[in-house]
């Protein structure tokens, strides 16, 4: 299913982005192959016979997903490329900016939920290709690389500054950041790059809106988050209104064909996703606590988790006790490298997470 969305989504000449499902009803599919009756007299046609089938090597367009994704590999095993890696994800990053200025995404209007879900569809199309570059540099790029992951990050919401319109508009122009995070996260997370993953949560997002104050980018994505939740925007989204974290389950689904095709996560990427969102949400809840502000941070899958068994949550604040100073997080500087900076965060939110209603 990951190699047949990829290939057909990707497709210069296709219109169609495969889903799987299933079809409503009974009946049965014929399929007539008349040819086949020609080998009933064949001699050997009751023999087994071993075949080998090649891996399909296909000529690979340099402007296609998979083609920029094998350029971009290129330039990361080489250790002269760098400043060849830096003006092509730049460059990706420009054409992100103009696919997705208000000529494309008017922020006025009326609101229609055909409309929404449009824009969302919309949206991944756009930032696609960066989405999946990003991802392989965060798995794969030397720190000496970590500035191109966090440049690319701050100059992709350069244009998000505050300004009038529909808030639902407005709130879903960050989705193409929130897209960017998480799959560069997951992507670190899974490659165990927890130097890209402090990397993404501390790039700077620029100054706040009230004050000059500057934030991290993790607490502007969790701000994103926060509005996009509030208006209920992925409940919207057919057979997500009954979730108890919409966004988070869209965002596991549409995530997961693409960084397959790039990184093969395979069986591992549920454990990823949920790790980095864990990961996410106690870095949120660290920051705020510096600054004085009240506890909260975006609650993805592993809430629901947490309160059906042995969750992710506590499983990894279990991990992080019991290696003390030597867990990897905070030898990259997560949580100031502190283990009783991470227990600070980690306790209540543990707590709070334990008494949520979901059942």
């Amino acid at each position: 299913m990951a190699y047949v969305y990829g290939k057909v989504a990707t497709d210069k000449n296709s219109r169609q982005t495969p889903h799987y499902g299933h079809f409503d009803g009974d009946g049965d599919m014929v399929l007539v192959a008349p040819q086949l009756n020609a080998s009933d007299d064949e001699p050997t046609k009751d023999l087994d016979t071993l075949v080998v089938v090649p891996v399909a090597e296909e000529e690979r367009s340099p402007d296609t997903t998979q083609g920029k994704v094998d350029r971009v590999k290129t330039l990361l095993a080489s250790n002269t490329a760098s400043i060849e890696l830096h003006d092509f994800i730049m460059n990706e990053v420009r054409v992100l900016l103009a696919d997705t200025s208000e000529d494309s995404f008017a922020t006025s209007g009326t609101y229609a939920d055909e409309e929404l879900l449009e824009r969302i569809s919309r949206y991944e199309s756009v930032s696609g290709d960066l989405t999946v570059l990003l991802a392989c540099v965060s798995y794969w790029s030397p720190a000496s690389n970590a500035n191109v992951l966090e440049k690319a990050l701050a100059r992709s919401i350069d244009r998000l500054q505050t300004q009038s319109g529909l808030s639902a508009w407005l709130a879903l122009r960050w989705y193409p950041a929130i897209l960017e995070t998480y799959s560069s996260g997951i992507a670190a997370v899974q490659g165990g790059r927890y130097d890209s993953l402090a990397s993404i949560f501390f790039t700077s997002a620029g100054a706040s809106e009230h004050g000059r104050q500057e934030r991290h980018f993790a607490g502007a994505i969790s701000k994103a988050i926060l509005d996009l939740s509030r208006i209920e925007v992925f409940k919207r989204i057919p057979g997500h209104d009954r979730h108890f974290t919409p966004m988070s389950e869209y965002l596991f689904k549409v995530l997961q064909p693409p960084l397959d095709n790039a990184l093969f996560l395979g069986a591992d990427y549920e454990r990823a996703f949920d790790e980095f969102e864990v990961l996410f949400a106690l870095t949120v809840v660290d920051l705020r606590a510096q600054r004085g502000q009240h506890m909260w941070a975006p609650i993805g899958r592993f809430g629901w988790k947490q309160q059906h068994g042995e969750g992710p949550l506590g499983v990894l604040i279990d991990e992080a006790r019991g290696a003390g100073q030597n867990w990897p997080p905070l030898k990259a500087g997560l949580f100031g490298g502190s283990a009783e900076r991470f227990d600070a965060a980690a306790t209540p939110f543990l707590e709070q997470v334990n008494k949520l209603g979901w059942w």
